[in-house]
C-alpha cells in the first residue's frame, strides 16, 4: 500500500506542475512585429522633421471599395454594368509620416482618387467620380484604426467627413474613428488578420557611383514595404445624412442591406448628432499598396522572431 501511495503522490505532483506550466503559458504575452524605418545620416525622433512616406505611381491598387450605401465601381459603357473590382479610375496615393525608427504602428493617409459611385437602372447609367482621404493607422497586430488625420499629422482625429456625389446629388457621409475589425479596440491581445505586411527590396540605381546614395543606403538595395488588406478588413461603420426623408436623394433604396435609420433624438441626455441619419456597418476597403518607402531612406516590417 505504501508503494501505491508514493505513485499517487508523484502523479498529483506532475499534474500540479503541468497545471502551473499551462497557466504560465496561457499568460505569456504575444509578441508582434515592428515597422522599421531609417534615414541615412540621422536619427528619426518626434523632435526631428518627420520622414515622409510615399508610394510610386501605379504601385498601389484598389480592388474593392464600399462606404455606406455606396459600392463604388467603374462603369463599362459597352455593357452598362458596374465593375466593382475597379472602383476608382486612378490608383490611390498613399502618404504619411514616420516619427520613430521602430514602432508598433504606421500612420498613413490614403487618397482615394476618382472613385465612381454608380447606379444602373432602367438601362440608364448615371455616375459621378469622388475623391476623398482617409487616415489609416496600420498596427503590428494586423488590425487598423481609421478616421482622418489631425492637424499635426501624426494622430487620427475623431471623424472623417466625406461628400459623395451620386448622380446629381451630393450626400454627406461621416466615418467615425474606429478600429478594423471593430473588436480590435479591446484589450485582448491576438492577431486580427485584417492586414498583411510584406518586406520588399529594390536595387538602388547608380549606387556605386554616388557617395550620397551610399550614405543613405548601407548596401545597394532599398528596403520597402507592401501593405495588403484582407477579407477581414470590413464592417466599417459610416453614417449617411438622409435627414429621414428622400429630399436629399441620399436615402438608401428599399431593401438596402444593413442600413438602419437612427430615430434616437438623444444620447445620454444630449442631442444625437446623427438623428435621422442612416447607419451602415458594411464598409470595406480592398487595398494592395506595394512600394511604400521613405524618401532618402528605408521602410520595412520585421515579423516576430
Amino acid at each position: 500500500m505504501r508503494r501505491v501511495r508514493i505513485v499517487l503522490g508523484l502523479a498529483v505532483a506532475v499534474c500540479a506542475f503541468g497545471a502551473l506550466t499551462a497557466s504560465a503559458l496561457a499568460k505569456e504575452k504575444l509578441v508582434f512585429g515592428e515597422f522599421v524605418a531609417s534615414v541615412g545620416g540621422r536619427t528619426i525622433s518626434p523632435s526631428e522633421p518627420a520622414p515622409v512616406i510615399e508610394n510610386k505611381e501605379d504601385e498601389a491598387e484598389l480592388t474593392g471599395l464600399q462606404i455606406g450605401e455606396y459600392k463604388f465601381g467603374a462603369v463599362n459603357k459597352s455593357t452598362g454594368t458596374v465593375e466593382t473590382e475597379e472602383p476608382c479610375l486612378k490608383p490611390p496615393k498613399i502618404t504619411g509620416e514616420v516619427t520613430a525608427e521602430r514602432s508598433s504602428s504606421l500612420l498613413t493617409d490614403v487618397a482615394f482618387k476618382d472613385c465612381v459611385s454608380s447606379d444602373v437602372a432602367g438601362g440608364i447609367v448615371s455616375y459621378k467620380t469622388n475623391s476623398f482621404k482617409l487616415a489609416i493607422r496600420f498596427k503590428s497586430d494586423e488590425s487598423a484604426e481609421i478616421g482622418k488625420t489631425a492637424e499635426n499629422g501624426i494622430e487620427i482625429a475623431e471623424n472623417a467627413d466625406l461628400v459623395i456625389k451620386g448622380g446629381s446629388q451630393k450626400c454627406l457621409v461621416e466615418i467615425p474613428q474606429q478600429f478594423v475589425p471593430g473588436k480590435a479596440g479591446e484589450k485582448e491581445e491576438k492577431f486580427w488578420e485584417a492586414a498583411e505586411y510584406s518586406p520588399e527590396s529594390e536595387p538602388v540605381e547608380n549606387w556605386e557611383k554616388s557617395k550620397k546614395l551610399k550614405e543613405e543606403y548601407p548596401v545597394d538595395i532599398k528596403q520597402r514595404l507592401e501593405i495588403e488588406t484582407t477579407e477581414k478588413f470590413k464592417g466599417i461603420v459610416s453614417y449617411v445624412d438622409t435627414d429621414g426623408t428622400e429630399k436629399k436623394g441620399c436615402t438608401p433604396k428599399k431593401g438596402e442591406e444593413n442600413g438602419k435609420l437612427i430615430t434616437e433624438k438623444e444620447i445620454e441626455g444630449k442631442p444625437n448628432p446623427h438623428y435621422l441619419w442612416t447607419e451602415f456597418k458594411n464598409g470595406k476597403i480592398d487595398l494592395d499598396a506595394e512600394g511604400l518607402e521613405i524618401k532618402g531612406g528605408e521602410l520595412t516590417f520585421e515579423p516576430p522572431a
